[in-house]
């Protein structure tokens, strides 16, 4: 009877340390605290899966926030696909205008 009433004690939905580290990234965003966000993303490999799971605008917004270095560790830690969005937001070639509107519709894609 004792361990029936323990199981029934115990939350339906325990949060995982990935979606703590989610939830904690997220409000760093919203707050824009670039130190905190450097600080969760001191575990890359952690830190990556997070981002991934983050939408393309979020996730450009946090790499965006980090060191050059710290930046370029987590970008290796990303699956390849979200690699190329953060090239195609991150260095747009501003030399032609066709180059410019591909840039502005890579863009708006990624933010939809």
């Amino acid at each position: 009877m004792q361990r029936l009433l323990q199981l029934s004690l115990r939350p339906f939905h325990t949060p995982t340390a990935s979606q703590g580290l989610q939830k904690a990234v997220v409000r760093a965003l919203e707050l824009r605290h670039a130190d905190v966000l450097r600080h969760l993303g001191s575990n890359q490999h952690e830190f990556a899966s997070v981002l991934t799971a983050l939408p393309a605008r979020q996730r450009a917004d946090a790499l965006s926030l980090l060191e050059p270095r710290q930046r370029e560790v987590v970008l290796n830690q990303l699956p390849l696909y979200a690699q190329r969005q953060w090239q195609s937001l991150s260095t747009p070639s501003a030399k032609h205008p066709a180059n410019r509107r591909n840039w502005f519709r890579s863009l708006r894609r990624s933010l939809r």
